[in-house]
């Protein structure tokens, strides 16, 4: 039987993401604590297949019935998943850093960005810019997004001046160059990180929450594993308004 601790953080109404920290990028929606827990044993499993389609092997694959979870911290955080808002700090996340920890982190990220890649390829330019009915970011808006992000979340820990070291303006005009160019940067940053930078706590401003390097390293893989999931579902709203219309 394979054990995980399940934790947790949302907003009162929905919605709530559950995170099984021990496997890094490991996260799911649900629209209440308790769906959370209810999705978590098949959400764990199919990340455990995410990770073998990518070619990383996985120590200890389970099925849904081999796996228990109990449920660690919940935080009911206002705003949550709004751009910009706070999100939870865990017990998990003030274990110092390691190599391997970061090595690891950074497979994912380029798992989750080949599979944002291949998401969009083929698409006509102008799908890149359709606006869904739902008024929400069009692609080519998350893709901006999701290159932004880069940055801001290496300013959690490592502070806006120093960043703005490390990702100059101007950033290269063309939207995928602009994702590869400050990637690139972002990875070579993490990979190098000093080991003052490796652990502790660090205070982070808009919003001012405290942030440790764990917290950065995995919401790294968290956020861009999430707008794949949001890409996808663009492209087949796309393609479904686009075949009908």
């Amino acid at each position: 039987m394979n054990h995980f601790r399940i934790d947790m953080d949302g907003r009162r109404g929905g919605p709530w993401m559950g995170h099984c920290l021990s496997e890094t990028g490991c996260i799911w929606l649900a629209d209440t604590p308790q769906n959370v827990l209810g999705k978590a044993a098949s959400e764990i499993v199919k990340f455990q297949q995410w990770l073998s389609r990518h070619g990383e092997p996985v120590l200890s694959p389970a099925g849904i019935n081999e796996i228990t979870v109990q449920l660690g911290e919940q935080y009911e955080i206002p705003d949550f998943r709004i751009s910009g808002a706070a999100v939870g700090l865990f017990e998990a996340d003030y274990t110092p850093v390691t190599d391997q920890d970061i090595a690891a982190a950074v497979r994912r990220l380029g798992y989750a960005r080949r599979e944002l890649l291949e998401t969009v390829a083929g698409l006509p330019e102008t799908a890149w810019d359709w606006q869904p009915p739902s008024g929400k970011r069009t692609i080519r808006q998350n893709l901006h997004h999701v290159r932004n992000c880069h940055g801001w979340y290496l300013t959690r820990v490592l502070g806006w001046d120093k960043v703005a070291e490390i990702l100059p303006e101007p950033w290269p005009e063309e939207t995928w160059e602009s994702m590869r160019w400050v990637m690139e940067r972002a990875v070579d940053t993490l990979l190098s990180l000093p080991a003052e930078l490796r652990q502790g706590e660090f205070q982070a401003e808009k919003p001012r929450e405290i942030w440790t390097p764990r917290k950065m390293l995995r919401r790294f893989v968290e956020h861009e594993r999430e707008h794949v999931a949001i890409v996808k579902q663009t492209v087949e709203v796309y393609r479904a308004c686009t075949k009908n219309g």
